[in-house]
């Protein structure tokens, strides 16, 4: 009876460890805080080549975000961008391509806001693999996994991004979000762009630790054709121009829009970062080291008595 106590004790003790191990397989954290856990939702998306329109999304069917960081001097990501397509096949995602920008003059596409932006979502995770915040290639999915790199944490790329798209997004949050734009004649002119994540309904019962969310606007450009990069790519998509933090869960806002960089393809993303405080209850079971582990199943392990 004792050699089966013992079991079971051993087996519930090493379960959080290996289910936290089999989450690590394909990524790593994009933000690191030992209090808080955190992501990104929404994808919402409108053209301002148009005139008045709005968007409407539950929460269940919001597409996955994928932020990536990458530059038209960069070989590497052509290749991991490619992996990252055939990984997303019929995936309902929106791809945001943030483009290197400070301090180098070989890319025309990022901006102080994107970059800005990048450093203070993940600059930290990418420093802690990669030694500084901004490297491409960096893919960013829901917010929550970073794939660095183009080393492979399975068989392939494509694998390591299909498995972390498939995972979705851990938010606790139900409900919906909504955005509106109305573009004049000459959107030079400035765009009206209305937002309401007041719909959002925190998934949480009894006592729960605190959340936060912060909504964000972004201007993405389709495709833009640029020849002198030098990674032979000439034509990039979904490249990120500028980005906007918005202020309260609801709101109106006037904003000039970055000019389009070839065709008229411009539209405005509504993102939507989310922050949790870690709670410490989150486990059934408190946190035991080796020492303690021994020691309990010592206690169980039954005792020859002499004779």
């Amino acid at each position: 009876m004792r050699t089966v106590l013992a079991v079971l004790l051993a087996s519930l003790m090493l379960l959080p460890l290996a289910s936290s191990a089999s989450t690590q397989v394909n990524w790593d954290e994009a933000r690191i805080s030992a209090d808080s856990d955190g992501g990104t939702i929404g994808g919402i998306s409108l053209s301002i080549s148009g005139n008045s329109t709005s968007a409407y999304s539950e929460v269940s069917e919001l597409p996955t975000v994928i932020e990536v960081y990458t530059a038209t001097w960069c070989t590497n990501c052509v290749m991991t961008e490619g992996h990252m397509e055939d990984a997303i096949a019929e995936s309902h995602v929106e791809l945001i391509h943030y483009h290197d920008h400070w301090f180098q003059v070989n890319d025309p596409f990022g901006s102080n806001s994107t970059e800005e932006r990048w450093e203070s979502m993940y600059g930290h995770a990418v420093t802690e693999i990669g030694g500084a915040p901004h490297l491409a290639p960096t893919s960013i999915i829901d917010g929550e996994r970073m794939h660095f790199g183009t080393r492979a944490k399975t068989d392939s790329l494509t694998e390591d991004y299909r498995t972390s798209i498939s995972e979705g997004s851990s938010a606790p949050l139900t409900g919906h979000i909504e955005m509106s734009i109305s573009v004049p004649e000459n959107p030079e002119q400035g765009i009206e762009i209305m937002w309401d994540i007041s719909g959002l309904t925190y998934g949480c019962e009894g006592v729960c630790p605190s959340l936060s969310l912060s909504p964000w606007i972004m201007f993405v450009e389709e495709t833009a054709h640029y020849p002198e990069g030098s990674n032979g790519l000439e034509h990039y998509s979904h490249v990120l121009r500028e980005t906007l933090q918005l202020q309260g869960e609801e709101g109106a806002i006037s904003v000039i829009p970055p000019s389009n960089w070839d065709d008229d393809d411009m539209s405005v993303v509504l993102i939507v970062d989310w922050e949790q405080e870690v709670s410490d209850s989150g486990s059934p079971l408190p946190a035991a080291g080796l020492s303690t582990l021994l020691c309990s199943l010592a206690a169980l392990v039954p005792r020859r008595t002499s004779q």
